[in-house]
């Protein structure tokens, strides 16, 4: 297997939202019992109406609705990795009908009552576009939704639509709405303040790269996958050799740059599925998922020669030493490091700048 070099920036590297927040996981899950849901009440819905007739929206926008839904579904189903755009795509169509059925309210036909039911559902386009978008992207959807209504209501007003009933109705409706879209916005920052605090608990100030307490959150996880799938996951501990004489001849502040230097060397060797870690002092482990033992142990001699060809004046030059370990089934996050350590201090008594695999 050819090892393509990424494209990295400094955030590659760094602990993702993505596997801090436990809504990531829900997402599909939730998706997968909605849209059939939406479906079925979509079919409902149009038979329910036919008996008295069926308005123009609900016409196009239900079979539209009950055959979207239910596509979306199927491939959300067939291919998980499809979920940020059939989320997207779902709250679209949803988002659609109800502008729709509400512009054709509030422009062709008035609802005697006020308003239609159809408005009830309206705020379900904020709560989505915060569970599926970026926060900022959310709150410019929300506010570009409630200004098209509001277009539409002063375009029925001059056309002389609305009665006393209809103006207390929109006047609650957007005062209402504009409280959801505020709250939701207040709660979703505190929610993100809380995941970047996380965010910033599993990186290495130093480096960049991710800290100790990130690899054993991981490592958990990707051992279950090994157990459980018999997918490959091999571990690499790297050391660099008489660090402490760099500190001690040049000071710490080389020896920072040392360290930094190093960061940057794996960040320009690995794929963007790899996670390197610094455990601490010059001691590093990067994590190898999909990767069997033969192919981790061919990484380590590359790292090797890399960190050998690394220029960090003014110190002259740098080996490293490298133990490589491949998760057994019955491996724990604990004997799995201990044997990638254990390569490592072999590495170290058989005279250092050496790749050893336990």
């Amino acid at each position: 297997m050819a090892w393509v070099k990424p494209s990295y920036t400094e955030g590659n590297l760094r602990p993702t939202l993505e596997l801090l927040d436990p809504l990531n996981p829900l997402r599909r899950r939730m998706a997968l019992g909605l849209l059939p849901m939406g479906t079925l009440l979509a079919l409902v819905a149009l038979a329910a109406s036919w008996r008295g007739g069926v308005d123009p929206v609900d016409r196009v926008f239900l079979p539209l609705l009950a055959l979207g839904f239910s596509l979306l579904a199927l491939i959300l189903w067939r291919f998980p990795r499809t979920a940020p755009w059939v989320l997207t795509s779902a709250h679209v169509l949803v988002a659609s009908y109800l502008l729709a059925t509400l512009a054709y309210q509030l422009l062709i036909r008035p609802n005697p009552m006020g308003l239609s039911p159809a408005a009830y559902w309206v705020p379900f386009v904020y709560f989505s576009s915060f569970l599926f978008f970026q926060t900022q992207q959310a709150v410019r959807l929300a506010l570009l939704y409630l200004l098209t209504l509001f277009f539409l209501s002063l375009l029925g007003g001059i056309r002389g639509h609305f009665r006393a009933e209809h103006l207390n109705a929109l006047a609650q409706f957007f005062g209402a709405n504009l409280a959801y879209v505020g709250l939701l916005y207040m709660l979703v920052r505190v929610k993100e303040g809380y995941l970047e605090a996380q965010v910033e608990a599993y990186t290495d100030p130093l480096t960049g790269l991710r800290n100790r307490r990130y690899l054993d959150l991981v490592l958990e996880r990707e051992l279950f996958r090994v157990q459980r799938y018999n997918r490959p996951l091999s571990l690499m501990i790297l050391d660099l050799d008489d660090f402490k004489r760099v500190n001690d001849t040049y000071g710490h502040p080389v020896g920072d740059r040392v360290l930094r230097a190093l960061a940057r060397c794996l960040e320009e060797h690995l794929r963007q599925s790899d996670r390197p870690v610094r455990l601490g002092g010059e001691e590093f482990a990067i994590l190898l998922a999909e990767t069997p033992l033969a192919q981790a142990v061919r990484l380590a001699g590359r790292l090797r020669q890399a960190v050998a060809a690394l220029k960090v004046p003014p110190v002259a030059g740098m080996t490293a030493s490298i133990g490589v370990a491949e998760a057994r089934p019955e491996d724990s996050p604990l004997s799995l490091l201990k044997r990638a350590d254990e390569a490592l201090y072999q590495a170290k008594r058989r005279g250092k700048n050496r790749v050893e695999v336990g």
